[in-house]
């Protein structure tokens, strides 16, 4: 969910401690860990420990932890791999969104880094309440049809 938020982040299930330890102090990367952070990552700062096991609740903890804007970066970066996402015109999309969304959607965007193609569909007024309910009001929420350039929510 951070990547939804735009945020900068690495995940993988396979990674050792060793890994994400040598990981975190190289990039000066924060570790999010439901464990025990002192015995799990121990002498390691830029560690944080959830308390909730529910995914939504992490992210409240997360944002208000660190007070992150949960707002400014919103579909900044790919949701799959987590590089940067940008608007692409519609012409170079035609043969990878089904048919029906490319005659629906006039705006396009693409992962830098995997390619996957995103637009702005129905799911993304979902994604909005959704983050609503998590995480406060959506008056000051950005959506793509900000002024700013901005990618929309992956599509559903």
């Amino acid at each position: 969910m951070l990547r939804l938020l735009g945020y900068d982040t690495l995940y993988d299930a396979d990674m050792t401690t060793q890994q994400l330890l040598e990981i975190a102090r190289r990039h000066q990367r924060v570790v999010l860990t439901r464990g025990h952070a002192d015995k799990r990552f121990p002498g390691l700062g830029n560690v944080f420990s959830l308390k909730s096991e529910y995914p939504p609740e992490q992210l409240k903890e997360v944002v208000e932890h660190f007070k992150l804007d949960a707002r400014a970066n919103l579909w900044r970066r790919c949701t799959l791999c987590n590089a940067v996402i940008e608007p692409v015109d519609k012409s170079e999309v035609g043969l990878r969104v089904a048919p029906r969304v490319f005659q629906i959607y006039d705006q396009f965007y693409r992962c830098k880094g995997c390619g996957h193609i995103y637009w702005q569909g129905s799911h993304v007024e979902r994604i909005l309440k959704n983050l609503d309910l998590m995480l406060g009001s959506r008056k000051d929420w950005h959506c793509v049809r900000t002024p700013r350039p901005k990618a929309p929510g992956h599509n559903a």
